[in-house]
């Protein structure tokens, strides 16, 4: 058996696992990063970057439906949806070998194949021929992500019966299709797959889409999703699925009978640690979730944990941070991962970001707060390029004028949110954020705008 040996063995090339590899190879660490896939994990193939990718296209969309308003006349145009999915495609080759040239330029020895942990500082790999590889290493890093959690009477195997994977894999656009779970997962595919043209429904068992999300927020998108034409079925369930002339007949639980195409099961993610051998060191689990303490460690000390396999977020940028802090750790540093500033963003239709509190997370901690919100409405640069749907809101403590969270609905609001994310990693209170001086006209001027309302001081707005 071949036998290899690091300061550092990786367990996964996903978001996580690359940079983790990187930040411990910059940190003078030799370094093997072991993945059974592709590079780049979830993420990059059948995750954020292609979502992203058919979300641009449907972005595309919508400008063109309403280039008249700026005196464009466009007379025709048409989808072509093989080669929507060929330049997704394209645009997760082009990060795979970004991603490989930064391993080679920074000397990690990437070995493909499964890898088991066999003790507290060995990883027996399989490789694509079949031979196996011992990787003996200092300290071990797992992350090994997740998948799309199934729910009866769904079943994977099925053609028509889609997760993430296989609904990035489709060759030619469903007339139809069911999204069972109208979380972000479920929210993005159905603004894309409705914008591009198929008849989208969506059943949700909660009684409002984007449930964890602000109240105001997901008002807006149930309003866009019934403007497109998305029949949106709240507190509803699938009690059984039957297939006829080769259509999925789903029967929901008030009678109700959906015929469609394709099915998308969007209900969640379950952690990839079932098969990984932690058994075999004692590492600690709850509910396959791997436990870790604030430095990233498991219950074994040379042996850590980050992304999804550990739970939480379930973000690619969250997984990316503690693949540093773990990194940074295992190099000799003691860094503890903070969460308190993590913001995201949701690629709907208008897009959503979000960082910290919202209003109702607020109260429920027993805090009394300050809310300043202002619409893109009244945004100047808002008008010019005919984003006006949506608005800042901003969450601050009313006694000492800490941010607590924000919430943007609107034109950028994925890049937005970071504006406030950085002023609460900075520990900038409400009324400096307010003070700053912004140039006009942005939509920037926006986030101004909702901290100046937490005094009621905003300039474009009238009560």
């Amino acid at each position: 058996m071949e036998k290899k040996i690091a300061d550092l063995a990786v367990l996964g090339a996903g978001p996580g696992g690359y940079v983790a590899a990187i930040r411990a190879a910059k940190l003078g660490l030799k370094t093997i990063l072991i993945e059974k896939g592709q590079l780049g994990g979830v993420c990059l193939n059948t995750g954020c970057i292609p979502t992203k990718a058919l979300h641009y296209v449907s972005q595309s969309i919508e400008e063109l439906k309403k280039s008249s308003i700026f005196g464009i006349n466009i007379a025709d145009w048409n989808i072509d949806f093989q080669k929507v999915m060929e330049r997704k495609d394209w645009v997760i080759n082009a990060q795979r070998k970004g991603i490989q040239y930064h391993l080679s330029k920074n000397k990690i020895e990437l070995v493909t194949g499964k890898g088991k942990l066999t003790d507290t500082n060995k990883i027996i790999l399989t490789d694509t021929t079949g031979n196996n590889i011992e990787i003996t290493a200092k300290s071990i890093i797992i992350a090994t992500g997740s998948s799309a959690k199934s729910i009866s009477p769904f079943d994977f195997t099925k053609e028509g019966i889609l997760d993430n994977v296989k609904i990035l894999s489709l060759k030619e656009l469903p007339s139809s299709i069911l999204i069972v779970g109208a979380g972000v997962i479920g929210c993005e595919f159905a603004n894309i797959f409705a914008t591009l043209g198929s008849k989208v429904t969506l059943i949700e068992v909660l009684p409002r889409i984007l449930s964890t999300e602000d109240e105001d927020v997901s008002k807006v998108i149930h309003k866009n999703f019934l403007k497109k034409g998305i029949n949106v079925y709240l507190n509803s369930t699938a009690q059984s699925l039957d297939i006829k002339n080769n259509k999925y007949v789903c029967n929901l639980n008030n009678e109700e009978s959906l015929t469609v195409d394709k099915i998308l099961v969007a209900i969640g993610r379950s952690p990839n640690t079932d098969d990984i051998g932690i058994e075999n060191s004692g590492i600690v689990t709850d509910k396959g979730f791997i436990k870790v303490d604030s430095h990233l460690r498991t219950s074994i000390l040379s042996i850590y944990a980050i992304g999804d396999a550990i739970g939480g977020y379930l973000l690619a940028h969250v997984a990316s941070k503690e693949g540093k802090v773990a990194a940074e750790n295992i190099a000799g540093k003691e860094i503890e991962m903070d969460y308190k500033v993590i913001p995201w963003a949701i690629f709907t239709s208008p897009e959503i970001g979000t960082v910290g509190l919202n209003e109702k997370q607020a109260a429920e901690r027993n805090l009394k707060v300050r809310v300043g919100v202002f619409p893109f409405m009244n945004s100047g640069k808002a008008h010019i390029s005919a984003e006006t749907e949506g608005f800042v809101k901003i969450v601050s403590d009313e006694s000492s004028g800490e941010i607590l969270g924000a919430q943007v609905i609107g034109p950028r609001a994925s890049d937005l949110i970071h504006e406030v994310a950085v002023a609460m990693k900075g520990e900038m209170t409400i009324d400096e954020l307010a003070s700053a001086v912004y140039s006009h006209p942005t939509l920037s001027e926006a986030i101004m705008e909702a901290a100046e309302d937490c005094f009621g001081l905003a300039t474009h707005i009238s009560r």
